[in-house]
């Protein structure tokens, strides 16, 4: 029940298209920081990207597709309007008011912790909840946009710090930075393969017969993506 949940993972984004790593990441914090819930939300109309040009609709399903096995996984619908940009600023809002009594950690990758003063009111994100950052292959704080370099004076808490645990019971205020790396996926370079896939070949409906034509997207990828994306004709257009 809501009153018995007190501290919620959210992972927001395109996920366009959502891959096994959004998966792997959503179970490791879940695990890791022992969160009673964990909400998946799709953003229908991302305000820094132009890239979704397909319809929330179709990554929703595919993320259905992806989490049926994870019963701890909730897919939310708060951002399905695609007509209005949809902030984590806002976000964080209106996860709050569903459970006003639940501390929220928000979770996002050290690509875009780099990067978090470009977002709107980023900086101001742990004034409402907490942040979670996994690590991500090719990217280090060595690289973070001088603001945020000084917010992380104030607000890091790194994995291997005394006071880690002790900061987990703290409803806001706190960068958690976590040592475990991932791969930087490439959902454009999965993308350009389909479209190429449908340029230079015969669609085919058995995944073997044509698996070699995904080399990249089968690493991340479930076959039943695959065939979810190929049967509906996703990334026909080439995105950059």
């Amino acid at each position: 029940m809501i009153q018995n949940i007190k501290k919620i993972g959210v992972l927001g984004g395109s996920f366009n298209p959502p891959h096994n790593d959004h998966i792997r990441i959503a179970e490791y914090i879940k695990n890791r920081l022992s969160l009673d819930k964990f909400i998946i939300v799709p953003n229908a109309q991302p305000p820094h990207k132009n890239t979704c040009h397909v319809e929330f609709e179709h990554r929703r399903k595919m993320l259905e597709i992806l989490t049926y096995q994870y019963e701890d996984l909730e897919i939310s619908d708060i951002e399905s309007d695609p007509n209005v940009p949809h902030y984590t600023i806002d976000l964080i809002d209106k996860i709050r008011n569903l459970y006003p009594k639940a501390y929220v950690f928000f979770c996002m990758g050290m690509d875009s912790l780099i990067y978090l003063d470009k977002w709107r009111n980023g900086l101001s994100i742990t004034e409402k909840c907490n942040i979670v950052v996994i690590g991500r292959k090719g990217y280090s704080l060595e690289e973070a946009n001088p603001p945020v370099k000084d917010y992380l004076k104030s607000h890091a808490v790194y994995e291997d710090s005394d006071d880690f645990s002790q900061k987990l019971n703290e409803e806001k205020g706190n960068c958690f930075l976590l040592k475990e790396c991932f791969n930087d996926v490439s959902s454009s370079k999965i993308r350009l393969e389909f479209d190429e896939f449908y340029k230079n070949d015969k669609h085919k409906k058995d995944l073997f017969d044509y698996a070699d034509k995904f080399p990249y997207s089968l690493k991340y990828l479930d076959k039943e993506i695959i065939e979810y994306i190929t049967k509906n004709s996703l990334y026909k257009e080439r995105e950059s």
